[in-house]
């Protein structure tokens, strides 16, 4: 597959992450840092059990790596908590406009650490993008940056920092290493982070079991196929940090399916409109 087709599927697949995880979130009552470790545990079972036929699990030249990895994992971990904290507060949608603001914090790293070049149209991409998500917070004639905005732009900070060091090691790590460093790792941090959280949660999950393990096998595919999706195209494609960017573009469908299947019909029209002026921002990008 080309690396453009790829990211397509990454999109996709990351849209339906964003209806997965506001599912989640919304159904089982624990909390973030719980719903964070579910969703890390859960797709690290399934990478087990994908990776086999994405070219099998090699450990080879990681150790060369140990910087990246650990900054993989380490914001991986952390950005999940915030993301978490920030859907409980948001609807889809709006959750995947403000999360768009990775596209910044990406273009900008990509610069400083994949030697990315962007052109005029590119730039003019990127600011467009920043209006989407300023148009999604515009409420009563001002910017209305609430706290869930806030954390998820946090979260889109470290994902941004997760998506170039992936980036930065596609070429060298399998894709199989690659999932369980960006799973099993986060898993580990997290618990031992919020270790007596997750003891208090424990009776929750196992009276919710039903329900958590369906909704949680949902997020953790989602989130699987978009690690594996987006991590081969950072792979074939030829200016890698442009798939960093373009990803962001999954806006668009994260709005819509937000309409479509969990029926969020609040500021409908404007959210639809900066999903546009996202997708628009993600073809400017792309050329």
């Amino acid at each position: 597959m080309t690396w453009a087709l790829l990211t397509l599927l990454a999109i996709t697949a990351r849209a339906t992450l964003s209806i997965a995880t506001k599912i989640l979130s919304k159904d089982v009552e624990v909390s973030a840092t719980t719903h964070s470790v579910l969703l890390t545990m859960t797709a690290t079972i399934l990478s087990l059990v994908v990776a086999p036929f994405v070219g099998g699990i090699s450990f080879s030249g990681v150790d060369q790596y140990w910087l990246p990895i650990a900054i993989i994992i380490m914001s991986q971990s952390f950005a999940n908590v915030l993301f978490f904290l920030g859907v409980k507060r948001l609807d889809a949608g709006t959750a995947q406009v403000a999360f768009s603001s990775i596209l910044v914090w990406g273009a900008l790293l990509s610069v400083l650490f994949l030697g990315s070049v962007f052109s005029w149209a590119q730039l003019a991409g990127i600011l467009l993008m920043m209006v989407a998500i300023l148009l999604v917070q515009y409420k009563g004639g001002k910017i209305d940056m609430s706290s869930g905005v806030l954390y998820i732009v946090g979260s889109a900070v470290l994902y941004a920092v997760f998506q170039v060091a992936s980036a930065d090691i596609s070429k060298v790590v399998s894709t199989g290493a690659y999932l369980l460093m960006a799973y099993l790792g986060p898993s580990l941090v997290v618990g031992l982070v919020y270790l007596s959280q997750l003891k208090k949660d424990l009776p929750l999950v196992r009276d919710q079991l039903k329900k958590t393990s369906t909704k949680t096998l949902f997020a953790g595919g989602a989130s699987m196929l978009y690690f594996v999706f987006s991590y081969a195209a950072y792979k074939n494609a030829p200016d890698s940090g442009v798939v960093v960017v373009l990803l962001t573009s999954q806006v668009v469908l994260s709005v819509i399916f937000g309409i479509v299947f969990l029926k969020e019909k609040d500021n409908q029209t404007r959210k639809l409109l900066a999903g546009i002026l996202a997708f628009a921002a993600g073809a400017l990008i792309k050329n």
